[in-house]
């Protein structure tokens, strides 16, 4: 009795060792540690005697125990052991096979041959690779003669056999040695289990699992489509095309359910395949939805449809599009749509074919599963780019407007930003003698403190311009301006910890000279790309950022501009993006700078990495009958030179001006040049610039500026810049290395 209560050991359902009592170890010399996990015939390799065994109920776990037996037992044993065996390979439905040495089938079990499909008689004598279509015949024919050479087991293996049709199966096979009582080898016991409903199982679980770690990782539209795609194929479909209502892919909200399918248009938005590409499923393309009932059906109903071509089923209801699928092999389809929160933004299609196994319900709940995730992705997708267009049209929206147009030069602007408060900015300051000063920055931080920042430098910005300084010398006294302003400041936090400081870039052109100034603080230099195409950037050093505790000065660089020639000042953030291939399309395509600006704007929108902000300005051949420039004596008779110079220089023009007008410029020149004859420095030039004002300039070589007087009653002089103030619109001096220039701006009606 204490030995049926306890067993030497007892083993699995595969003859595996499960436990190991100190009554066999005594017995066969092992200990517990090596014997566990064995197989019956290795662990009790070489003992004498005999042993009893006794096959335990499912209730009691399945398996043998193992008792020690005597010359009786023997005889017990051998009526067990014949009728075992022979229920193990009739009745059982775990597939047994034996195989000699060389893996030619010995025996085969019932079920064995009806997983085969074939009488286990027929089997006999062929060699494995000979009997099943192994997928990986080299390794698993491997692993069994391994377990014949070394005489370790080999439990679990998955071996994937190609059944009939080409379709997969999948078995988890267990081998091991078997010997004779002298120790001869002479073959292999394996057990099969069919484990292909496990295994594709597990294939549409890892498809899920790929879907939520592959889409939703990009916020942009087409990349969330196209990682759909790639992530659905391969592995569980040979074809994946991705569309989006029209409407969807061109930026508009998506419809509500129930849609009206009969006017529904889908564009093909992603498309992934593992046979060479089919042209009728180009990515872009449009189709209708009332064309197809399985489209319909995926709409309406929101769930996936499951076609299968063959005699009494087809893929489409289109006989084109049908023919076209049937010639790629496909034979087996999932429809299945993409909608969230009630609305509905596009219908994803999958297909297998040749000898992929076909679809199946199962497969549903799956594709059900991956489209309800990629759809929730897709509309993150989508609002984020809706907000991204709607950001970026406020904040230009909100930026100031550059006139377009001035003599000789035509500018526009990009401004690309993820929020409408962000501190960038652009300008156009225009300034005397046809000059005008182009001007790109950003404000540290964001928010409303940032926008309040950028308008104070903005507007101090143009008034230091209004004075007609240099680029270097404008943008030292501005960050004198900033610093200030800081320190008002403290206390009002910009942005977290950031101290207010802010990037610019300002560029004197003039249209005249043909020549652009420019100086840097924290911004890159203007880009220059002359009329023959070839780009360079203007050699500024770039400075310290303005309000910056750094104190080296600015520098300021001169450079040539022709006419036809582009300047495109960006900030530092958008720069980088307008690489060498970028600028050459746009400009191969587009003539205007505000083409150019819009070409840009559509180029970058898109990725939400470009933000920023880029002034265009090109350059355009200054009219020859817009300005005139003479060499005046420096003497009294000057005077009446430039009155009839002026005079007739304008009444030729097409289109002569009124009489008033024509008074009041020459007032103007003669009270110009008198001041310039008693106290300026020959020689003595006077030009007329003609543009939506008429200015009138008197240069000099002296340095002394005048200043306006307000004259006595009784003084005979005095009153001539006092007379120019109240006839312009404005006037002013500017300083150069040679002398000065006193410029006046008088309105003059347009022709």
């Amino acid at each position: 009795m204490g030995q049926a209560l306890e067993p030497l050991f007892t083993t699995d359902d595969a003859g595996r060792v499960t436990s190991w009592g100190e009554s066999a170890a005594r017995l066969f010399g092992r200990s517990a540690d090596a014997a566990l996990g064995e197989q019956v015939v290795e662990a009790v390799r070489g003992a004498d005697g005999t042993l009893r065994v006794v096959l335990r109920s499912e209730a009691e776990g399945g398996g043998w125990e193992v008792f020690p037996g005597d010359a009786s037992d023997q005889a017990a044993d051998a009526d067990v052991e014949g009728p075992l065996v022979r229920a193990l390979f009739s009745v059982s439905q775990l597939g047994l096979l034996v195989v000699d040495r060389d893996l030619r089938l010995i025996r085969v079990s019932a079920a064995a041959g009806s997983m085969h499909g074939s009488a286990s008689e027929e089997l006999l004598g062929r060699r494995l690779d000979e009997v099943y279509r192994l997928a990986d015949p080299v390794g698993d024919l491997a692993a069994a003669r391994s377990v014949l050479e070394t005489g370790t087991s080999v439990f679990s293996r998955l071996v994937t056999v190609l059944g009939a049709g080409g379709y997969r199966q999948h078995y988890s096979v267990s081998a091991f040695r078997l010997r004779r009582a002298d120790g001869e080898v002479i073959g292999l016991a394996m057990t099969v289990l069919d484990v292909t409903r496990r295994e594709r199982d597990a294939e549409r679980t890892a498809t899920v699992s790929r879907v939520r770690e592959r889409v939703g990782r990009s916020l942009q539209v087409m990349e969330t489509c196209q990682d759909l795609a790639d992530a659905l194929s391969p592995g569980f479909a040979d074809l994946v095309v991705v569309s989006l209502i029209d409407q969807v892919a061109g930026g508009d909200y998506p419809p509500l359910r129930p849609v009206d399918t009969e006017q529904l248009l889908l564009r093909r938005a992603a498309l992934r395949t593992t046979g060479p590409p089919d042209p009728d499923l180009a990515v872009g393309g449009l189709e209708a939805v009332r064309g197809e009932s399985s489209y319909v059906r995926a709409l309406l109903e929101s769930r996936p449809v499951l076609l299968r071509s063959g005699r009494d089923g087809r893929l489409s209801d289109t006989p084109e599009r049908e023919n076209s699928l049937r010639a790629a092999g496909a034979h087996s389809m999932i429809v299945a749509s993409l909608t969230v929160r009630g609305r509905v933004l596009g219908l994803v299609r999958m297909f297998r074919r040749g000898r992929s196994e076909p679809y199946t319900l199962p497969d549903l709940q799956a594709v059900e599963s991956a489209v309800a995730h990629a759809a929730l992705c897709l509309d993150n997708a989508r609002r984020a780019a809706h907000d991204r267009a709607l950001a970026s049209t406020v904040h230009r929206r909100l930026l100031p407007r550059p006139p377009g147009v001035r003599l000789g030069i035509d500018t526009a602007y990009v401004a690309l930003s993820p929020t409408a408060d962000s501190g960038t900015w652009f300008d156009v300051v225009p300034l005397s003698g046809a000059r005008c000063g182009l001007v790109v920055g950003e404000v540290s931080g964001a928010g409303m403190p940032s926008v309040a920042a950028m308008g104070h430098v903005r507007t101090a910005l143009r008034a230091l311009a209004g004075l007609e300084l240099q680029p270097d010398e404008l943008l030292a006294r501005l960050s004198d301006t900033l610093t200030q302003l800081a320190h008002e400041w403290t206390g009002v936090a910009v942005s977290g910890d950031l101290a207010l400081t802010a990037g610019c870039v300002y560029a004197l052109y003039d249209p005249i000279a043909r020549t652009c100034s420019v100086a840097c603080a924290g911004q890159p230099a203007p880009r220059l790309i002359g009329s023959d195409g070839r780009i360079e950037r203007i050699d500024a050093p770039v400075g310290p950022r303005l309000g910056a505790p750094d104190s080296t000065p600015f520098a300021m660089a001169t450079s040539s501009v022709g006419d036809g020639a582009t300047l495109i000042l960006a900030s530092d953030e958008l720069d980088p993006a307008l690489s060498q291939e970028v600028v050459d399309r746009l400009l191969a395509v587009y003539s205007t700078a505000r083409e150019l600006a819009d070409g840009m704007f559509t180029r970058l929108a898109a990725d939400p990495r470009h933000k920023g902000t880029a002034l265009l300005a090109r350059t355009r051949p200054l009219p020859t009958d817009r300005t005139s420039v003479w060499d005046l004596p420096s003497e009294d008779r000057a005077v009446s030179d430039a009155r009839r110079l002026t005079r007739r220089w304008l009444t030729e023009r097409p289109g002569p001006p009124s009489a008033d007008a024509l008074d009041s410029a020459e007032l103007l020149v003669s009270e110009l040049v008198t001041n310039a004859v008693r106290y300026g420095t020959p020689p003595i030039m006077l030009r007329l610039i003609l543009d939506r004002s008429l200015t009138i300039e008197v240069t000099d070589s002296g340095a002394t500026t005048p200043n306006l007087r307000h004259a006595r009653v009784t003084d005979e002089g005095g009153r001539g810049l006092f007379i120019v103030s109240r006839l312009t619109e404005k006037w002013g001096t500017r300083q150069s290395s040679t002398g000065k220039t006193i410029w006046a701006e008088q309105s003059w009606p347009e022709e």
